[in-house]
């Protein structure tokens, strides 16, 4: 999944006046027909975020009584800024980019909905070990979640960041760049399986239970405050299309086939999708030592943003986090 360049949230400052008076204008407005506005929800091509395809074809959303569009973005940090406008009321971001769009513009994590998938630090053919990475250059989305794994690998094999050289790559030009302008990379999966078959090795990874970016559900705070229940039936309907993947995920990939225009080949499972009662746990303070710890990867997060300057403000999970929605 494609994280948040640093670039990026710069541009929404210009963006947040405009932002208000669009609020102001349009938050809470009915259609011509009485109806109110859809939930419009953010979702790209990933395993995790397809359980919105999922729910809207069983109808689970018109059985809770909300509309909801999911909203396509062929790079999910395209909807940064249209979260912090307000064009789109929630979205499903990556933890780093969740506490970053909320440091320019509140919003709230109501769910955890999967584990982030594993992440991979690859390098080319000769290069057998992190140790003989001392030196050379690594290929990366710099400032996001990829340099806070690169930064993870390094430090519990004895080096540091000042021992490389960063190169912002992005993910899908790291496998032609290996070998080349760099001699490693931070990637996931598809690009991951595509180098090794190249002669790349892996050097280390790191996601599951020991993630520290998991995946979350995220509604800006207007939304959260005009249209609790809504939110609360979208939440309803995604964990029953959740509870039907996991028990029938041949239909399921059935359906997320149709919706996307990807065969059945193409939808690989690359991270774990969480149950409502997981996430019951996953979002208290008593998480099993087995399970993600959310607030120690909230902490690491935060830690790396306010270190690179990209926060302006000591985020508090407290804020952050809003577990209520899950319930009635």
């Amino acid at each position: 999944m494609m994280n948040l360049s640093k670039g990026l949230f710069f541009k929404l400052l210009g963006l947040l006046a405009i932002a208000n008076l669009l609020t102001a204008c349009t938050a809470g407005q009915s259609t011509s027909d009485g109806q109110q506005e859809p939930l419009r929800v953010e979702y790209t091509l990933w395993w995790g975020d397809y359980s919105i395809l999922v729910a809207q074809e069983l109808g689970l959303f018109e059985k809770y009584g909300v509309t909801v569009e999911p909203v396509f973005y062929e790079s999910y940090a395209d909807s940064y800024s249209d979260l912090a406008a307000r064009i789109i009321d929630g979205g499903l971001l990556s933890l780093d980019s969740a506490i970053n769009t909320n440091d320019k513009s509140a919003l709230k994590a109501v769910a955890m909905y999967d584990d982030g998938g594993l992440y991979y630090l690859i390098g080319e053919a000769a290069t057998k070990n992190i140790s003989d990475l001392k030196g050379k250059v690594i290929g990366l989305e710099i400032g996001t979640s990829a340099e806070l794994i690169l930064r993870e690998a390094l430090q519990q094999n004895g080096l540091s960041i000042s021992d490389v050289t960063l190169v912002d790559v992005p993910v899908e030009t790291i496998s032609e760049n290996l070998g080349t302008t760099i001699d490693a990379g931070i990637v996931w999966e598809p690009y991951a399986s595509k180098i090794r078959a190249k002669g790349g090795n892996t050097l280390f990874e790191l996601g599951g239970t020991k993630t520290i970016v998991p995946n979350l559900i995220v509604f800006n705070s207007d939304s959260l405050e005009k249209r609790p229940e809504d939110v609360r039936a979208f939440l309803k309907a995604w964990f029953e299309a959740v509870d039907f993947r996991i028990a029938d995920p041949q239909k399921a990939n059935q359906i997320i086939a149709t919706k996307t225009g990807l065969s059945i080949d193409e939808i690989t499972v690359d991270s774990q999708i969480y149950t409502l009662q997981e996430n019951i746990v996953l979002l208290s303070d008593q998480t099993p030592e087995n399970m993600i710890n959310l607030t120690t990867a909230f902490n690491t997060n935060a830690d790396f943003l306010l270190a690179l300057g990209v926060l302006r403000n000591q985020p508090d999970i407290n804020q952050f986090i809003d577990s209520s929605f899950l319930f009635q």
